[in-house]
């Protein structure tokens, strides 16, 4: 039977107590078959919530955690679960895990009680990441944009997580970030149907409750991670000042409630950086009622006219209608307001235009290479010059004229080339370790051999560079302009090409191992034998891409797009295929042994000969019979024929 009274409901000793015995707690299939994670001492390992106690079950490369209820779940948790579901398989982000809820999901003392069945998220949690790079700004920088994307993608989809805190927010080997724990999570589906829960205190208004449930249920939290985040660039020593274990980043709920009086918000108003002072001043003022949300990195517009805002809300200026008496006064001085405004405005935008072709600004986080290259003064600097004041102890070089410049072989490691100008420059053999070149124009530029290991090159342009054997193990290419760049036996362990373009590039042979990849543009890209395990490909573009003999053992390739790709003899074994679109995809010898395909869809893929389909995972018998029909030959690994590893009749 199913168990709903609270009176006998497990405590945490019960649940760890039946996970210690999987194939007989546990009704699902994959998890009867699994084995439950334990420390050092051979003890079961568990996390506990306010909600519920996770577990972590194991079996044959594929990790799930279960999140056990320690409390009677609402009368409606099923279906809000069912909802949320739902609209996330319809809006795949590679930010969010696959789940499921079971009614009958363990059986504790002869009763089954509902749990969450959700995939593993290999990470550490926020506050341990940013602990871990306190002393790298460029590492805290960099996380801060990958949250305003996160934050970006979230509202395009209409989605809010509800409850964003360190612990929510998981940081992968890759630097991808994910999110778990989906308890709060708004979709338009619950649209008037109040949460479970407000959030952490620690990253909430003292006055949110229930009622506030919507997409932009998010934006607080969002401003408060990104002012840690700024203010800990710059000032790391704020980390030990402030930050609790397990509590928080650096602000407290009570920080909150009186803003002019918190020592960590007085710290922060000491610290020079346009930029910080802007969210600081935000994060103040909405803490103090005084502002409904505006994202002013986004719209410096609505920063500029506030005081007139303000103002009016001060004199409380309701306009009457013209046929009231007595008011003609309070008509006058409205109008003359809204002239005001006008004229506010209108300079406003004129002096953004000014701005934008004389003056030369710093680029920020939210600007984009183009416009930040428009707006800098870049300064013509010859070899020698540079060289010299390098050997003299120089690293600081941002926005220089380097073009056709001759570096081959030179060590410049940690120098900073920020939003330079490097076109055809020869720097093959070269030492850039370390090296800052975001924003940097790099197109054709010769980097055969080159060392960029941990360097970032965040929205750099390397259109047709020659890369061909550069070591870029760790380093930062998101957003990057790789287009026809040649990459062949490049070392890219580790690196993050989070949104990269990299269509045409040539990838064959290089060593792609545990690469970021999430949404990244591969079309028409050569990958032929290059080494993809462990890779996240989430949602990339693999259009006409070439991965023939590529290894893709336990790659990531949920929600991706493998429209004409071409897969000969690759080997995808243990790889995840989730939502992945497989349209006239080459699978001729592919190993696609405990490949997991919910909820693919497949179209017109005819060639499947000699392929191995042992063990895959949750393949629908439509699709199976579909691949059945064409399935001929024997899997050269194995000599086990292609029909018989998909079972066909």
């Amino acid at each position: 039977m199913i168990a709903t009274s609270p009176q006998n409901w497990p405590l945490n000793i019960d649940f760890t107590a039946a996970v210690q015995n999987p194939q007989v707690c546990f009704a699902d299939k994959l998890l009867k078959r699994s084995q439950p994670a334990k420390n050092s001492r051979g003890r079961i390992t568990l996390w506990s919530g306010n909600f519920a106690t996770v577990y972590k079950l194991m079996d044959a490369g594929c990790s799930w955690a279960v999140r056990c209820f320690i409390r009677v779940p609402q009368p409606d948790v099923q279906q809000r679960y069912a909802a949320i579901s739902e609209y996330l398989d319809e809006h795949q982000l590679p930010y969010l895990v696959h789940f499921q809820f079971l009614e009958q999901g363990i059986l504790v003392k002869d009763a089954w009680y509902p749990i969450l069945k959700m995939d593993w998220v290999d990470g550490v949690e926020l506050d341990r990441y940013i602990g871990d790079h306190l002393n790298d700004p460029d590492k805290l920088l960099n996380l801060d944009r990958e949250l305003k994307q996160l934050k970006q993608d979230l509202r395009d989809a209409g989605i809010a997580h509800g409850d964003l805190q360190h612990g929510n927010i998981m940081v992968t080997r890759s630097g991808q970030l994910k999110l778990v724990d989906y308890d709060g999570m708004y979709v338009p589906a619950l649209k008037g149907i109040p949460p479970y829960e407000t959030g952490h205190p620690n990253y909430q208004l003292p006055e949110r409750s229930l009622q506030d449930f919507g997409e932009q249920v998010d934006d607080f939290s969002f401003d408060v991670i990104s002012l840690s985040l700024k203010a800990l660039a710059k000032q790391p020593e704020l980390w030990d000042s402030f930050h609790e274990d397990n509590k928080n980043l650096i602000f407290r709920q009570d920080d909150f409630r009186q803003p002019k009086e918190s020592p960590v918000f007085q710290s922060i108003a000491q610290i020079n950086d346009t930029e910080t002072q802007i969210l600081y001043d935000n994060v103040v003022q909405r803490c103090s009622g005084e502002l409904v949300y505006v994202d002013r990195e986004n719209s410096r517009l609505e920063f500029a006219i506030e005081p007139l805002t303000r103002f009016v809300k001060w004199l409380r200026l309701d306009i009457p209608h013209p046929s009231e008496p007595k008011h003609y006064k309070r008509i006058f001085l409205s109008a003359g307001i809204f002239v005001i405004s006008l004229s506010v405005w209108l300079w406003f935008r004129h002096m953004q235009q000014v701005r934008t072709q004389e003056i030369a600004v710093q680029p920020t986080e939210s600007a984009t290479p183009s416009i930040s290259r428009l707006s800098l003064e870049i300064e013509p600097i010859t070899r020698e010059k540079l060289l010299e004041q390098y050997k003299n102890g120089r690293r600081d070089f941002k926005q220089v004229n380097l073009a056709d410049a001759t570096l081959n072989g030179v060590n410049l490691s940690g120098i900073n080339l920020s939003n330079s100008v490097l076109e055809r420059v020869d720097l093959h053999q070269a030492d850039l370790s370390g090296a800052n070149l975001y924003g940097v124009t790099l197109a054709k530029a010769d980097l055969r051999g080159a060392n960029l290991t941990s360097a970032n090159l965040t929205d750099a342009d390397l259109t047709e560079a020659n890369l061909r054997e550069a070591n870029l193990t760790k380093a930062l290419l998101l957003r990057a302009d790789l287009k026809k760049a040649d990459l062949s036996f490049a070392i890219v362990v580790g690196a993050d090409l989070m949104r990269a373009n990299l269509s045409e590039a040539n990838l064959g042979v290089a060593d792609l191992r545990g690469t970021n990849f999430v949404l990244a543009n591969l079309f028409k890209a050569n990958l032929i034998k290059a080494k993809l395990r462990e890779s996240n490909l989430g949602a990339a573009n693999l259009t006409q891409a070439t991965l023939d003999s590529a290894d893709l053992v336990l790659a990531d390739l949920r929600s991706a797009e493998l429209y004409l790709t071409i897969l000969s003899s690759a080997n995808l074994s243990s790889a995840n295929l989730s939502s992945a679109n497989l349209v006239m995809v080459e699978l001729a010898g592919t190993n696609l042994s405990g490949v997991n395909f919910r909820g693919i869809t497949v179209d017109n893929v005819n060639n499947i000969q000699d392929a191995n389909f042992a063990n895959v995972m949750n393949l629908s018998p439509a699709i199976r019979k579909y691949f059945c029909s064409s399935a001929s030959g024997t899997f050269s690994g194995s000599n086990t024929p292609t029909k018989v590893t998909l079972s066909c009749p």
